[in-house]
């Protein structure tokens, strides 16, 4: 119990009454609200308003309908992220998307929170000094570019870093007693590494380091029946999985893979549409994007911020040097992931190790405001200050950077489609992003139910051939395994008016051709 009540002690000491009460902890409660506040007045004044092409956002459309419908998102499936968007599109607010929306702004919340945690409890400086390293390092992450422009969209970045962010901490835990993760606790740690394996894949990084450190320190004839059990629990958490199937077999309208069974299954999980992007970077192209990868990390934090969080990386925490190390090695596997997965937005995956680049310089801002407390008593709060200002000034400029508020790209293209499309036309998509703001405004609004919407580049898939017969039951698609063109299709549907194509880039969004 003693590791239990070290979780909620200042800097792992032993738990006492006193400090709940006194106006350090008052001190420290204080600085984590305006760090929530901040942030929350920060994401909500530039959050989209429904679905949105800005910040690399065009899976929102996707997203928000595969979870109004209870469908199947594109591969991997992301069903944990699918049922708690869902809950939240039950909340009476705005728009349907904005709903959603409203996932990413608290998990982002929640992740700068578990920042401001893990670096308040590996410090043990004077409270005023760790609870102030720890904001720095919350909004510091918090108020970063590309952080925040996933916190105002609807993505699984943002859900996924909260969930990194939990399994650090308990992996700072694990690291510190081994009775951490025994018992009750131990296995809702487990529970939640599977549902965040639900959420996204590259928490295997994390979550494998996780186990490392549970491994490390349990005594060696229990290291077996502990590791057993903690991913016993992993594995229930993964149950989550089983939604993928049975959502499935009712042919939602947004349905990637259809896996209902075992093929269509392991094709969704396992991401076999994009297999070959992951560690598909040519070799020509490695220089330039690790270069690219060093710009956005001092875009992120500012050369203050990469100083200070190579200080902490090298010099902070001296009691918990083993978390670091280790949380050095999550960073460096995403790196390598998020530099070799082959697409121009990939930069997506670095958010969480972000997070960890947060972590770091957290502690950076102690071992400062440690040595000039020694050295300069006087002058602390005059460095704090410095250092705060160097540190969120940059935030002032990001703002217009990541602001989603008047983008109505995607919902005007919709709107306008569903406008100009005779009645019982057959409308052909051809990209993400002209698909999935149709998909949004046609399944999950109900839009146009007397129109057929056709992906072109997914008729090659048989399961999407199968699903469009299920989702028009009037539509006849020629069965075999040749793909149909849209032409076939057309020639088979005396019903359907017209032939219709999008362009969302273009001046004219759709072009009709009388049949």
């Amino acid at each position: 119990m003693r590791c239990l009540a070290a979780l909620f002690s200042e800097g792992g000491a032993a738990l006492e009454a006193r400090v709940w009460l006194s106006n350090k902890r008052l001190l420290d409660v204080g600085i984590a609200a305006l760090v929530l506040v901040t942030l929350g007045l920060a994401y909500l004044a530039t959050l989209a308003p429904s679905i949105t092409w800005a910040n690399s956002g065009a899976d929102s459309g996707d997203l928000v309908t595969a979870a109004a419908t209870l469908g199947v998102a594109h591969p991997t499936g992301y069903p944990t992220y699918l049922l708690l968007a869902h809950l939240f599109q039950l909340l009476p607010l705005g728009d349907l998307a904005f709903r959603t929306n409203l996932l990413s702004v608290v998990a982002a919340i929640s992740a700068a929170l578990c920042v401001y945690t893990i670096v308040w409890k590996l410090l043990a400086l004077p409270v005023w000094r760790v609870s102030l390293a720890a904001g720095l390092a919350a909004l510091g992450l918090g108020l970063s570019p590309v952080f925040w422009s996933q916190a105002v969209v609807a993505e699984v970045h943002g859900l996924n870093t909260l969930f990194v962010g939990c399994i650090l901490l308990f992996t700072l835990l694990a690291t510190r007693c081994a009775s951490a993760t025994a018992g009750w606790p131990g296995r809702f740690q487990a529970l939640i590494v599977g549902l965040a394996l639900g959420n996204h894949v590259t928490v295997a990084f994390p979550a494998a380091v996780w186990l490392v450190a549970v491994g490390l320190r349990t005594p060696g004839l229990l290291r077996s029946r502990q590791l057993g059990r903690q991913l016993a629990w992993v594995a229930a958490g993964l149950l989550v999985y089983l939604y993928l199937p049975l959502r499935a077999a009712a042919h939602p309208p947004v349905n990637w893979g259809d896996p209902y069974n075992l093929t269509g299954f392991w094709w969704t999980v396992s991401g076999q549409l994009y297999r070959k992007l992951a560690f598909g970077l040519p070799t020509v192209f490695l220089y330039g994007r690790v270069g690219a990868w060093a710009a956005l990390l001092v875009q992120q934090f500012g050369w203050i911020g990469l100083a200070l969080g190579l200080v902490g990386l090298l010099y902070g925490a001296a009691g918990d040097r083993l978390f670091v190390w280790l949380t050095a090695i999550v960073a460096l596997a995403l790196s390598v992931f998020a530099v070799l997965y082959d697409t121009a937005d990939s930069y997506a995956y670095m958010i969480p190790a972000y997070l960890i680049f947060a972590i770091w310089i957290g502690l950076g801002v102690s071992v400062l405001l440690e040595a000039g407390a020694r050295r300069l008593p006087r002058a602390a709060p005059l460095i704090a200050a410095l250092l705060a200002g160097a540190l969120l000034w940059p935030a002032l400029a990001t703002i217009h950077q990541v602001d989603a508020s008047r983008d109505n790209r995607a919902t005007t293209y919709a709107a306008s489609v569903l406008a100009a499309a005779p009645a019982n036309a057959l409308v052909v998509t051809s990209s993400d992003r002209d698909t999935f703001p149709l998909w949004y405004y046609h399944y999950a609004l109900a839009k146009r139910r007397d129109i057929v919407v056709i992906v072109n580049p997914l008729l090659e898939f048989a399961w999407y051939r199968a699903n469009l017969r299920a989702v028009y039951p009037t539509l006849q698609v020629p069965e075999g395994d040749d793909t149909p063109s849209v032409e076939t299709i057309a020639a088979s549907n005396r019903g359907l008016s017209q032939v219709c194509w999008t362009d969302p880039d273009g001046e004219q969004v759709i072009a009709c051709a009388a049949r």
